[in-house]
């Protein structure tokens, strides 16, 4: 059976203080793990913005016959996305973008960092901690949430006031954990329907060795729960997205290969018989044997997961399984999918990948990068068909609608 326990959340928690974590690379040949480490040795791009490269005579940095690499430089004019300056410290790279409107989107990453734009620029925004945040999302203009770990949920009240202040309302502020359970996913419906998840962590709370485990929390109302798998299963699975179209219809994604080696691609189905009960959740087969790193959805009849290899796959309302979306012209894997609406739909992954579906196909979109290898990208979001900020390994890219040229 599965444990939970539930923790008064503390209504004025302390600003969060973590020294600064060592950034180490992961030995392991497993490409699942390799989006899970610290990003903070990247190197970004110039922040000029520009996309005009000079080739010199050094000649170029990659083999041109890989797809991954940059040989023709498109200007921004030519290109679908652009590269815009951004206040990202050039060691950090970044991993999720989220916004409430063109004019307040915010950008998380490596090093604790947090950038915040505007509608005309990016501005740097004190987070107080040095730990990778893995997921932002928010409520609105006022109240934004990123999380990086089970000791790390940052809550911040959103730039109307000046400065934005963070605080940290993760349960297991005090305490050992073990592990400490990095949280890869983050999604809700209102400051009082908040759930988030990731990689299974033990709480100690006390000196006899006593753990509470889990590998996801939920807010209801202003307290948390810490919760271990779902309805008895999956208790050592790798939480990877979470999207619903309401409070009592939510899908989550979840890497369950510790327990079961075939079943990286589970994606379980959560729906409540009545508003306010608790959510009674299913298996749905994915047609997956590897991870689905991102879910996201025009409607409760029309959901789409991405992950490794380029995979993408679609539930349509009364489904028995997820079908599998064919013709996809990539086979890089693919970190998060966004939309506007059933014909407006994007996914980014690795390798500078951004995929455009328009209800019928899905295309390749054009980017003006400098010469050499492309950057992998971690996070895309949108807030109408003309207006698309995708994020990546320093870069910030910004769609603005097909150019005249094309």
């Amino acid at each position: 059976m599965s444990r939970s326990q539930t923790i008064a959340l503390l209504a004025a928690a302390p600003l969060l203080s973590v020294p600064s974590l060592a950034i180490a690379s992961c030995a392991s040949t497993d490409v699942a793990d390799a989006r899970q480490e610290d990003a903070s040795t990247i190197i970004q791009p110039s922040d000029s913005g520009s996309s005009d490269a000079d080739s010199g005579d050094a000649g170029l940095p990659c083999d041109p016959a890989d797809r991954s690499c940059v040989s023709n430089v498109l200007s921004c004019d030519e290109a679908d996305f652009c590269p815009v300056p951004n206040a990202l410290d050039r060691r950090h790279s970044l991993v999720a973008v989220w916004g409430s409107s063109a004019s307040d989107v915010w950008a998380v990453g490596s090093g604790g960092s947090i950038l915040h734009n505007d509608g005309s620029k990016w501005t740097a925004i004190p987070s107080t901690t040095m730990e990778t945040l893995h997921g932002v999302w928010g409520t609105g203009p006022g109240e934004v949430w990123a999380v990086g770990s089970a000791r790390t949920i940052l809550r911040g009240p959103g730039p109307s006031m000046g400065q934005p202040v963070w605080t940290n309302e993760a349960p297991f502020i005090t305490g050992e954990l073990r592990p400490p359970g990095r949280l890869y996913a983050l999604w809700g419906t209102s400051s009082a329907d908040v759930r988030t998840g990731g990689e299974p962590y033990g709480h100690a709370i006390d000196d006899e060795g006593t753990v509470i485990p889990g590998n996801h929390l939920h807010r209801a109302g202003d307290v948390w729960a810490s919760l271990e798998g779902f309805d008895g299963r999956f208790a050592q699975g790798t939480i990877r997205s979470i999207w619903g179209s309401s409070p009592e219809d939510v899908w989550i994604s979840i890497d369950n290969s510790i327990e079961e080696p075939w079943a990286r691609g589970t994606l379980l189905h959560g729906v409540a018989p009545a508003a306010g009960e608790p959510l009674a959740w299913q298996v749905v087969d994915s047609q997956s044997a590897v991870v689905l790193e991102s879910l996201w959805g025009s409607s409760a009849a029309d959901v789409w997961a991405v992950g490794y290899g380029g995979t993408i796959r679609r539930y349509t309302a009364g489904a028995a399984k997820w079908s599998v979306v064919d013709g996809v012209p990539t086979h890089a894997t693919l970190h998060r999918v966004w939309g506007t609406g059933p014909k407006d739909i994007w996914a980014v992954g690795d390798a500078g990948t951004i995929l455009h579906f328009d209800g019928t196909t899905w295309t390749e979109a054009t980017v003006a990068f400098p010469l050499g290898k492309k950057p992998d990208l971690s996070g895309v979001w949108c807030s109408g068909p003309n207006d698309v900020w995708v994020v990546g390994d320093g870069y910030t890219l910004h769609f603005t609608g097909k150019k005249a040229a094309q």
